[in-house]
């Protein structure tokens, strides 16, 4: 008889946090997306046309996540922060129409770039004499501005979804609006990939964190240094080191997919 798929909860109930497996999941994540027929040219799509950043290990983290939260709690709830052009969100919608899973997908994202001072004198002074400005750059907080929504929408129509659909909060995470708006709001699922500041990631990981339910996830992106390993990019230091303060929160790592960390809250 063939060996059934491997579930998510397969791979947290034997991971380990050391370099081999870290490095062979990596490996293997990477190659079970190109293999998928339906993750394959989501991916694709994304490289090509510079729609996002990660791995493509990811698309396959999220079809199993996705797949046992639908197993868990029936109607699931995911909150990605931080949206860029609409990578994960439109995987979750994706993933949500083509296994038949009640995904209600919601954002938090201004949808508007953060471009750095076009002037070289001036960001050289900036990054000399701003400690903050400094780990913005270190730390990969930059955006150019484009038309974000309309980038967004355009993929989601590429892929036969409807963005509107997507309950979006437009703005940034720490905006009293947003925050009003979200306060009774929980989550089975929250991706956080907003400001890559400490500050900023630790502002969203203590805030948001209490909106996951018990058995439910936070999966934290780019916060990977600390990981031991050699195959994959481990993110920002700034980040990394925020993401510390989860387990105080009550969220055990799980899981490690190159620099996304999956966290599970704990009841």
């Amino acid at each position: 008889m063939p060996t059934p798929p491997r579930t998510f909860s397969d791979y947290t109930r034997d991971y380990v946090c050391t370099a081999g497996h870290n490095d062979r999941l990596f490996h293997e994540f990477t190659a079970a997306t190109w293999a998928d027929p339906l993750l394959a040219p989501h991916r694709k799509h994304i490289e090509e046309h510079k729609l996002g950043f990660g791995d493509a290990a990811f698309h396959t983290m999220w079809k199993l996540l996705l797949a046992e939260a639908a197993r868990r709690f029936g109607t699931v709830r995911c909150l990605e922060i931080g949206v860029f052009k609409g990578q994960v969100i439109s995987l979750w919608s994706h993933l949500a129409r083509t296994q038949n899973l009640d995904v209600h997908v919601s954002a938090l994202s201004p949808l508007a770039g953060q471009p750095r001072p076009h002037s070289r004198l001036v960001h050289a002074l900036r990054y000399r004499l701003d400690r903050h400005y400094r780990e913005r750059i270190q730390n990969g907080d930059f955006y150019d501005n484009d038309e974000y929504e309309a980038i967004v929408r355009g993929l989601f129509t590429h892929f036969g979804l409807d963005f509107n659909r997507v309950a979006l909060h437009r703005g940034y995470s720490t905006a009293p609006d947003i925050l009003a708006g979200l306060a009774n709001e929980t989550f089975h699922i929250i991706y956080v990939d907003g400001d890559h500041t400490y500050d900023g990631a630790l502002h969203d990981f203590k805030t948001f964190g209490p909106k996951v339910v018990p058995g439910g996830w936070l999966i934290a992106d780019d916060a990977g240094a600390s990981l031991p390993g050699t195959a994959f990019w481990k993110g920002h230091e700034a980040v990394s080191r925020a993401a510390e303060v989860l387990p105080s929160l009550g969220f055990k790592n799980v899981l490690n997919i190159s620099h996304n960390r999956v966290f599970e809250r704990l009841a």
